[in-house]
């Protein structure tokens, strides 16, 4: 009975709230939105762990037209999604229905069949470049190797990806963004948390390189926008480590090495606090997805995509994932940029 009661409930849905009560932008276009949704793979909805939710929650058929919808209504301009494993049957081609071209990675082979992707709007921002960061390859370096408790090859051959691309925006002031996103190792939290800020790391290492490499292309100061799931709650050393003003960061030139300072915070975080939970299945509810910027002049957080406090176990009827999406609408200082 209660499977039957979860599944057809009602429920709210996510919505866009202003961080700054009745604040209004300069000009339509000062502003963009980025959205962060794990949206549950396929191939992994179907396994035992999911005997909860009801059938009909779980068929692709009725969670992709769900999935869809939810993103339409999102109308973000930047679309960060883990764990799609239907890109080309499905993702693209909707997806390019609706206005958005794609850039999509698989993150391992076999029954490992999802990704990440990054989604954007042709018209609102133009693709510079984009990097794929691949943490296989951390087994390869020994002073990573090193902190890793256990086997260290096996345990960082765990197949977590990250892409980085950077954007110029079209109108009205060609700004430069970089939109990452990136999908840490899963598991049990405290576990694996060796792994993950190994991954964290890395991800930092490139991204900061990714970021002086389009400077100086360029010849700008891109704005950047970390988002995704990164297994990890607020009180873990990847949260701590991300979201911080002064990630130390070093630089290889040659034989030596220079430490640097990326700074990133939580927009969740340094606004209203984050959601109480983004993953919300029997027995564990945590948060576990962040949209990161960069804080500077040129861009500032204007609003959030609001979850729910309380929903059913997901994925259900109006949530076809086991994560919820998040979201922030960022305002462009125009002031600064002309």
């Amino acid at each position: 009975m209660w499977k039957t009661l979860l599944c057809q409930k009602p429920q709210k849905s996510e919505k866009w709230v202003d961080i700054i009560p009745n604040h209004k932008p300069h000009r339509k276009n000062d502003r963009f939105r980025v959205v962060s949704y794990n949206i549950l793979a396929r191939w992994k909805a179907s396994s035992p762990m999911y005997s909860y939710s009801p059938p009909d929650c779980i068929l692709w058929d009725n969670r992709s037209k769900a999935i869809l919808d939810n993103i339409k209504s999102f109308e973000a301009d930047f679309i960060c999604l883990q764990e799609v494993d239907e890109y080309i049957s499905f993702f693209d081609r909707n997806m390019e229905a609706h206005g958005y071209t794609g850039i999509y990675f698989p993150r391992g082979e076999g029954y490992k069949r999802d990704g990440c992707a990054i989604f954007f709007k042709p018209k609102f921002a133009e693709l510079i470049t984009y990097n794929i960061v691949d943490y296989n390859n951390l087994a390869e370096r020994r002073c990573v190797a090193s902190t890793i408790r256990g086997d260290a090859v096996s345990k960082l051959k765990c197949d977590c990806i990250g892409i980085l691309a950077a954007f110029k925006i079209l109108k009205p002031f060609n700004h430069v963004v970089i939109i990452a996103t990136t999908h840490l190792k899963s598991g049990k939290l405290d576990e694996w948390d060796d792994v993950k800020l190994a991954q964290a790391k890395s991800l930092m290492f490139e991204l900061a390189m990714f970021k002086r490499t389009i400077s100086a292309v360029e010849n700008c100061s891109p704005s950047v926008i970390l988002a995704g799931d990164f297994n990890s709650n607020p009180s873990s050393d990847v949260y701590e480590y991300v979201n911080s003003d002064n990630i130390p960061v070093m630089w290889p030139l040659g034989d030596e090495e220079e430490e640097n300072e990326f700074g990133l915070c939580s927009a969740y975080g340094f606004t209203k606090g984050e959601p109480k939970f983004t993953k919300y299945v029997p027995g564990f509810a945590e948060t576990l997805d962040y949209v990161f910027f960069m804080p500077s002049d040129f861009i500032s957080p204007v609003k959030l995509l609001d979850s729910p406090d309380v929903v059913d176990f997901l994925p259900n009827k109006s949530h076809p994932s086991d994560h919820l999406p998040i979201g922030v609408e960022f305002e462009i200082n125009r002031n600064i940029l002309l």
